[in-house]
């Protein structure tokens, strides 16, 4: 089998330079992100959705930011968290023992975190879930949290999405809609999605016949930054925290296993400092 190419964040601008389009080509992440992950088909379906439309937001990252999207769902039960940095490399991980297939709507709390180079303290945001479907709730992160007219479009039937965001105004110029804008083109950018294009000139000629011009793009990647010294602090901090010895009697090492990619890591009683007990 052909290995895929990268994926890319693509930067496109209308004739009237009014909105920009940025068409995350996806293919490679996703398949990168599952197969790290013994997902079921309902938690693939989801999980897959939820990053696609998440993704894109990367445009709005600055040089050396973090941001970090983690969701408590109540009802149906379920954690979501994806992380990604200016750099386009990203990570992420869903867990749920009930989820079926993309929730309808969600209930419980959403809570975002943004980290700025040279900050100490994070920008911190949790918004109340009340109902909403998933779509709904990145384009809540948009509205409330970035505060920008933009608006996420996740495909059905190819590993991409698009988001439109409207460019900034002159005093002259009116409001637009975003979501407007891209029912204008809807049904030529899932016709363009559908084909599931990944050869950025092709992707790029059947932009240009819809009147949007190529600015650049930002390879998007799956990577995990885990390190035995990083499992290895955490546990060194559970074992000073902890009032019962975290290992059992006459075991000199545990198995962590990072959460994202699924890395096994042993971690010793010496390497935490941790005297064996008697």
């Amino acid at each position: 089998m052909e290995s895929l190419p990268e994926s890319r964040l693509y930067t496109f601008i209308d004739q009237d330079k009014k909105f920009a389009l940025y068409f995350l080509e996806g293919q490679k992440l996703i398949h990168d992100l599952v197969v790290t992950q013994n997902l079921k088909p309902g938690e693939f379906e989801f999980f897959r959705s939820a990053v696609l439309g998440v993704q894109p937001m990367l445009a709005y990252l600055k040089t050396g930011e973090l941001f970090c999207v983690y969701v408590d769902s109540q009802s149906p039960y379920f954690r979501l968290k994806i992380e990604m940095n200016a750099m386009g490399l990203m990570r992420g991980m869903i867990y749920s023992e009930t989820l079926e297939g993309t929730p309808e709507a969600v209930t419980g709390n959403l809570r975002l975190l943004k980290i700025l180079p040279g900050s100490k303290t994070p920008y911190e945001s949790i918004v109340g879930l009340d109902g909403i479907s998933m779509n709904e709730i990145i384009n809540t992160v948009l509205s409330r949290s970035y505060q920008v007219s933009s608006k996420v479009f996740v495909s059905g039937r190819s590993d991409q999405s698009v988001m439109a965001s409207q460019l900034p105004l002159t005093q002259k110029e009116e409001k637009s809609d975003p979501e407007a804008a891209f029912e204008r083109y809807a049904d030529d950018l899932n016709r363009i999605m559908e084909k599931g294009l990944t050869d950025k000139e092709a992707l790029c000629a059947e932009m240009d016949r819809l009147g949007f011009s190529y600015l650049g793009a930002q390879p998007v990647a799956f990577q995990c930054g885990c390190s035995k010294e990083m499992m290895t602090e955490n546990i060194r901090r559970l074992v000073q925290s902890a009032s019962e010895d975290i290992f059992f009697p006459g075991q000199d090492a545990i198995e962590v296993v990072c959460e994202y990619c699924k890395t096994p890591y042993q971690i010793s009683r010496r390497d935490t400092g941790e005297k064996a007990a008697h």
